[in-house]
């Protein structure tokens, strides 16, 4: 479960993120809408690491463990974990090759490339096969995937 307990965020001057309380069951899907400008990409933001939380708290529970405090872990941590989100550009390397994104993805936060997980595979088999391929010859489909 993720737990959001009175997060605010500023950028700069401006106060982005106001008092956010929000529970996320382990194993449900969660909505967030609004209209342009409110705050949704923010928050995301947040939890995954990618911009600091001014007040409040965040905890993430795995099943059968205890709750951690989720500020205190760096990104790359938050990921190990289990936590990501798709952006809704899908923000992938066109000219490089499906395996060659995956590689950068690695290296992002550990140095060197190293192999891919066979996780990835196993729950991206079509990935496999297109491993060869541009990114930016994939259809949106299968982008999203390796995004």
């Amino acid at each position: 479960m993720l737990s959001l307990r009175s997060v605010n965020q500023f950028y700069g001057q401006n106060h982005t993120l106001w008092d956010i309380n929000l529970e996320l069951p382990r194993g449900q899907c969660t909505v967030l809408l609004g209209r342009n400008g409110v705050g949704k990409t923010t928050l995301v933001n947040c939890i995954m690491g990618h911009v600091p939380v001014v007040s409040g708290s965040m905890t993430w529970q795995p099943a059968d463990q205890p709750p951690q405090n989720l500020l205190l872990q760096p990104m790359e941590r938050r990921a190990a974990l289990g936590i990501s989100h798709v952006p809704q550009g899908r923000q992938l390397f066109s000219q490089l090759s499906v395996e060659e994104n995956l590689q950068v993805a690695q290296m992002a936060g550990r140095g060197a490339p190293r192999r891919i997980p066979p996780l990835i595979y196993s729950l991206f088999p079509h990935l496999r096969q297109m491993r060869a391929r541009r990114a930016g010859d994939l259809c949106v489909g299968a982008q999203r995937q390796l995004a």
